[in-house]
């Protein structure tokens, strides 16, 4: 009798269903097998592309390693990028960039002495000749005695007991003039102590050069940006100055800068009585190290100084705090403006102008930027139309709360640009209007940015300076013939008067002022 194989009450001979589930379950363990191999060929894969990624790991820090070795020397050979230039190939210098031709005006193809420059130790010294025929003669006679202030009569006798001469320029293609100035001295008849006459200022040597050649050189050096090597020329050519040389137009700055040294500081002074100051900074290199020059002006005075920080260190080393205290400073927002104990505080609104355009510029249909700057304009307008004196506290109080609306708004979906300016503005709002209420007070800062632009075109002419000493004396020279040049004087003119005045001192500023 045969078996039947029963499955749950049912016979697999009467219901053909579940012979085909069996056939499913044959099916999916066929078909998980083929599943598990394939799966161990996928981990066979894994496990290659691992050992590979190790390797490839391993290589890379290898890699990187060589790469910042590289980098390393390529920085001891001259930078991280070599390109071509005026000097190692035909490349013309207009076609190079600002910042490689400001970098090649100091570099030359000749290797270094390592000598200072100038005139060595042992060389044969030479010095101004003199003349056995100069074409004018001043006697110097004594008239008052320097030890009692005794008259010395006109009869008394007197004996020459020095001679100089001083060379100074006559025209253009025309030979210099040659002065010999003779010096008497008598004996006081009260006191009966020598008392010597009084030479011209700058004559007390055997040959000198007079204060028209010593100002044009100056003028020249500081005012026209003139090298030293063309000065020389200028003098030798057009004057006709002989032997004229480069070490003399570095001694001539060096000579008169000491001699103005009083009127130079003394500027601080008369700055530090104004109601209110600009100030501004600039970088120029020196000595091949990146410094900057500080501008410290109001409208009748200007002082400019060099230092390598651009911090109040700056500041404190040079001793301009004390002359800030009772000032009311324009400035723009470079924050160590802000660190200073002043009275006030006024920002440049030009600046905040053109940092809005660019705003205006980068999205044109946002009208944050805008609605800023018509602000702003509108505050200046007011200040421009105000008939008597400034608007006063009431308006300036109504353009503050103009201002706060829309700094308040959100404006960080526009961009990071226009976040990071609003709170640049947030920071220095207090000080947007300033100019409003108080006199004297103006909403830019376009007179310290003018007083100290000359050094940029100087140092497209020059380079920079090669020394702390160089800088600093244009400094001085600069901020005298600046202040001379804002209460109407001529530059050069001041600067005969500097050279014709034996001892300058704070009166001189009275003097280029009124």
């Amino acid at each position: 009798m045969p078996t039947k194989l029963y499955i749950c009450g049912m016979s697999l001979d009467k219901n053909p269903s579940v012979i085909d589930a069996f056939e499913a379950i044959r099916a999916l363990r066929k078909e998980l097998a083929s599943v598990k191999d394939e799966l161990s060929s996928c981990k066979s894969d894994v496990s290659r592309l691992n050992r590979n990624n190790t390797h490839l790991v391993v290589e890379n820090k290898s890699l990187k390693a060589e790469v910042t070795r590289l980098k390393a020397e390529i920085e001891k050979l001259g930078g991280s990028k070599v390109e071509k230039d005026s000097t190692n190939s035909s490349v013309p210098p207009t076609q190079q960039s600002i910042a490689g031709q400001a970098a090649l005006r100091t570099r030359s193809l000749r290797a270094s002495s390592g000598r200072p420059s100038g005139g060595q130790k042992g060389h044969v010294g030479h010095e101004l000749a003199r003349t056995d025929n100069p074409a004018k003669q001043e006697d110097h006679r004594v008239k008052t005695c320097p030890h009692c202030g005794a008259v010395i009569p006109e009869d008394a006798e007197q004996v020459c007991t020095m001679t100089t001469q001083v060379i100074d320029i006559a025209g253009i293609l025309v030979g210099p003039e040659v002065t010999e100035h003779r010096r008497y001295t008598a004996v006081c008849p009260h006191c009966h102590r020598k008392a010597h006459a009084k030479l011209p200022s700058g004559s007390s040597k055997k040959t000198s050069y007079g204060p028209k050649l010593q100002a044009l050189v100056i003028y020249l050096s500081v005012v026209q940006s003139v090298t030293f090597e063309r000065i020389a020329e200028t003098m030798r050519d057009v004057f006709c100055v002989k032997s004229f040389s480069e070490g003399t137009v570095k001694n001539i700055l060096e000579r008169n800068a000491k001699k103005a040294l009083p009127v130079y500081t003394a500027l601080l002074e008369y700055i530090g009585r104004e109601e209110a100051a600009g100030m501004d900074e600039t970088g120029v290199y020196i000595n091949k190290l990146l410094c900057w020059f500080w501008c410290l002006q109001c409208e009748k005075y200007c002082y400019v100084f060099a230092d390598r920080s651009r911090g109040i260190k700056a500041l404190e080393d040079h001793g301009i705090l004390p002359y800030l205290k009772r000032l009311i400073l324009y400035t723009d927002r470079h924050s160590t403006y802000f660190t200073l104990e002043v009275s006030g505080h006024q920002v440049c609104l030009a600046h905040l102008l053109r940092n809005l355009q660019y705003l205006c510029d980068i999205n044109k249909e946002q009208k944050w930027a805008r609605n800023v700057q018509q602000v702003l304009r509108d505050a200046i307008h007011t200040w421009n139309e105000s008939k008597c004196g400034v608007p006063g506290t009431e308006v300036r109080r109504s353009f503050e709360k103009r201002i706060d609306r829309l700094l308040d708004q959100d404006v960080g979906h526009y961009g990071k640009e226009f976040q990071t300016l609003q709170n640049g503005i947030i920071l220095c709002k207090d000080y947007l209007f300033t100019f409003l209420d108080h006199e004297g007070v103006p909403h830019h800062n376009n007179s310290s940015e003018g007083a100290i632009r000359i050094l940029k075109v100087k140092t497209k002419v020059s380079g920079g300076f090669r020394t702390q000493a160089g800088a600093d004396q244009y400094a001085c020279f600069h901020s005298i013939l600046e202040t001379a040049k804002r209460n109407g004087k001529s530059k050069f003119g001041t600067l005969y008067q500097l050279m014709i005045e034996d001892n300058p001192d704070s009166s001189f500023i009275e003097t280029i002022t009124s």
